[in-house]
């Protein structure tokens, strides 16, 4: 019986019955596990030893967690955010400015956009031309011939993303993940623009499972035998066309098996694609550069079920995508004029004191 990959909730999970004495073999696609002394940087020594500690306890995993990649009550994030929360398809999953503004004023996180975006210019070790844009966010663009308002237009939810204004109807009302990005969908541009002054600001979101989310779970493997795991480190990085700007990552867990003990016969692949995105925050130098891996047993006494749990080494947080928009009138004497826009929002973001998505523990349950 093959191990495969669970997304629904634990209680569901822990429900199933596996044959007792099972040896399953597994390759997990991850970048850390817990157990080493600072697991959440698994990824900077790829021979970092593994605890054989067990968590039958889920405040003991959170509590563990809050040590070993702590987040903060607040984030930015430059460009817009790769961690966008999304549905299964990819699709934006809308939050209204209704559900924002509860926990954070939209001119406020204006001012906070253009604070963070300063001091992201301002930090020599960010990419020279993402801190040209970043300039651009804080100060306004040289280019513009009107500066923006303090005060912002506030859209009504995350997919209303219109941004810049314009006569030409190939130009006019770029969505925002376009315009951030540098991204212009016309046949034939061989000089694409540059990516747009915006940058992500949000609060931690106060909602249930915001924080260190699961990200995928084993079948459990019923008490009296062994649970055999290999686990390697892989993620995808992903970058805007402007070096630096809009940074982020894709990770999906993967499993792989081969029947041990005396079932014998081939492996195989098991599905379940949880795949997901995060964004780096803004004050994060700490990037993934390599993988590593590791085999892991753990005993499973009788009574109880063994599995592997996997947790995301960050947070949601609810806020809004700032943009700075310069109209793109280019007709001769029109005016190009800036104004200030506030998209609600709520973002994924891995905490800036990890470099790896998520951390694997090994699990017990009755």
């Amino acid at each position: 019986m093959p191990t495969t990959l669970r997304t629904g909730s634990a209680r569901g999970r822990r429900q199933r019955s596996v044959v007792a004495g099972f040896l399953a073999t597994a390759v997990l696609t991850s970048l850390a596990l817990a157990g080493s002394p600072t697991p959440a940087h698994a990824a900077d020594d790829p021979k970092a030893g593994v605890d054989e500690k067990t968590y039958e306890k889920d405040e003991d995993v959170i509590a563990k967690m809050k040590e070993w990649a702590p987040v903060n009550g607040s984030e930015s994030v430059m460009g817009y955010p790769k961690g966008i929360d999304r549905d299964k398809d990819g699709k934006v999953k809308p939050v209204s400015y209704e559900d924002v503004k509860r926990i954070y004023d939209a001119n406020t996180a204006v001012e906070d956009a253009k604070k963070a975006a300063k001091a992201y210019a301002d930090n020599q070790q960010n990419p020279s031309d993402a801190r040209r844009v970043a300039t651009a966010l804080a100060e306004g663009n040289p280019e513009a011939k009107t500066k923006a308002e303090n005060s912002a237009e506030i859209k009504n939810n995350t997919t209303d993303d219109k941004t810049v204004k314009s006569k030409d109807a190939r130009l006019d009302g770029r969505p925002a993940e376009a315009y951030c990005g540098g991204r212009l969908d016309i046949p034939g541009l061989e000089n694409p623009p540059p990516a747009g002054a915006c940058a992500f600001v949000g609060k931690l979101d106060d909602r249930p499972d915001s924080t260190y989310p699961q990200r995928g779970a084993t079948d459990g493997v019923a008490g009296g035998g062994k649970i055999q795991y290999k686990v390697q480190g892989q993620t995808t990085d992903e970058s805007s066309n402007t070096e630096g700007w809009s940074v982020g990552g894709k990770f999906t867990p993967k499993i792989t098996f081969t029947p041990g003990g005396d079932k014998g016969g081939a492996g195989g692949e098991a599905g379940g694609e949880v795949s997901f995105t995060y964004s780096y925050s803004s004050t994060s130098l700490k990037r993934v550069t390599n993988t590593t891996e590791q085999t892991v047993e753990t005993d499973v006494p009788s009574g109880k079920k063994g599995y592997m749990e996997g947790r995301g080494n960050g947070a949601y947080y609810l806020g809004y995508i700032v943009v700075r928009a310069v109209d793109a009138d280019y007709d001769m004497g029109t005016t190009r004029g800036e104004r200030m826009i506030a998209i609600p929002a709520r973002v994924y973001v891995q905490s800036s004191g990890t470099t790896s998505p998520v951390t694997w523990f090994k699990r017990l349950a009755s």
